[in-house]
């Protein structure tokens, strides 16, 4: 439990610096970026603070992370600063994820995570998924004649990338160990937060 020295009340900066330095990268395993993200949502909200209550970063308490605050920072984002409806949400998200933090380490901060997770961002619009045709996808596994080690490994790159519907990052962080052709065939896929996953390969692949 962590609390201002001055004022007994939780500290909001301290619980921050512990959330974003230590427990996100290394209890979570969250990658630089995905930190960031978090970070900035963070300062997104102390800046609607300053712009519409006036309160200065070092006068800010989690008395101001209630439920009425947060609703009128959605509506400060979406009004005033025109985010898409994709940003407002996975900001409100991480403000959501920190309080959730905060209330399994200090018990009077439960209320504010009780009150903040049943909040919504703004619905968005689906942007139906456009696939290649056929002729398409060959055009593009085409694009390497496979005359040469580099135009090989590049051939092969794309079919993997298309057979196992992995990320780039999944692909170029392959190694060796990963790689399974003997019956059945498979790759061992590290994503997001290092979690891994088995994907198998067709026939055609591994020959």
């Amino acid at each position: 439990m962590r609390r201002h020295p001055t004022t007994g009340e939780p500290d909001l900066f301290g619980f921050a610096r512990d959330y974003l330095h230590a427990y996100m990268p290394t209890v979570r395993g969250l990658s630089p970026k995905t930190i960031e993200a978090y970070r900035i949502s963070l300062e997104c909200f102390l800046g609607y603070l300053t712009e519409t209550d006036h309160v200065g970063h070092e006068n800010v308490t989690f008395d101001h992370f209630d439920r009425e605050h947060l609703k009128g920072w959605l509506a400060w984002m979406t009004d005033q600063q025109h985010y898409a409806p994709k940003t407002v949400t996975l900001r409100l998200s991480a403000i959501k994820a920190f309080l959730e933090y905060v209330s399994h380490e200090d018990v009077t901060l439960v209320a504010l995570h009780q009150a903040a997770k049943n909040l919504k961002g703004p619905a968005s619009s689906r942007t139906p998924v456009e696939y290649l045709s056929e002729p398409e996808t060959r055009a593009i596994l085409a694009a390497f004649s496979g005359q040469t080690a580099k135009s090989r490994r590049n051939r092969m790159l794309l079919i993997l990338l298309y057979d196992t519907a992995a990320r780039v990052s999944e692909i170029t962080g392959l190694t060796l160990q990963d790689l399974s052709l003997t019956d059945a065939g498979h790759l061992t896929l590290t994503g997001k937060g290092n979690r891994t996953r088995i994907v198998p390969l067709t026939a055609k692949t591994i020959d």
